[in-house]
């Protein structure tokens, strides 16, 4: 294997929780030798994540402080770095989470050899969840289904009745 940098490993890492690395660069990641770096590049990952946002709420301190005693003018600037601090910490804190997601992740397999699952949520399960979740808010609008909700419903019952539908019918 050829080794690596500490900083393409951190990246590599980053690019991991973002699903934005190849197969056959998340085997890198999985390869028992580097449990112990991957959960070193995570938890340096969390706390950079968490100095970012400290920084932004220390940078919007400041500049609300400064903003407000222009006046006017200032209330405008301020409403407008407001909206930005936000958006930024909001980004942070959602990358944020799926790094300690994946933390927890790596640290069950390093723990008990539990192997990461790459896409929780297949596609049969999400289609699932998305049709009995299209059911129970059209039973919670009291909506009356139609032949075509029907027949996607039937698909949790492996009954594929699509094909009966009559179109013209609805």
């Amino acid at each position: 294997m050829v080794q690596m940098s500490d900083d393409a490993f951190a990246r590599l890492v980053a690019d991991d929780v973002k699903n934005k690395i190849s197969p056959e660069r998340r085997a890198v990641l999985q390869n028992p030798a580097n449990y112990d770096r991957w959960k070193r590049a995570l938890l340096a990952l969390v706390d950079n994540l968490d100095e970012q946002i400290a920084e932004i709420e220390n940078d919007s301190l400041a500049d609300e402080d400064r903003y407000r005693s222009m006046g006017k003018d200032g209330e405008k600037l301020l409403a407008a770095a407001s909206r930005d601090y936000s958006i930024k910490k909001s980004k942070i804190k959602k990358f944020h989470f799926h790094v300690s997601r994946r933390l927890d992740q790596v640290m069950a397999l390093i723990e008990g050899g539990e192997p990461i699952i790459q896409d929780e949520w297949d596609t049969a399960d999400i289609y699932r969840r998305a049709i009995r979740e299209h059911k129970r808010l059209m039973m919670a609008a009291d909506l009356d289904p139609t032949p075509i909700d029907e027949s996607l419903w039937d698909v949790l019952d492996r009954n594929w009745t699509m094909d009966t539908v009559d179109i013209n019918a609805i």
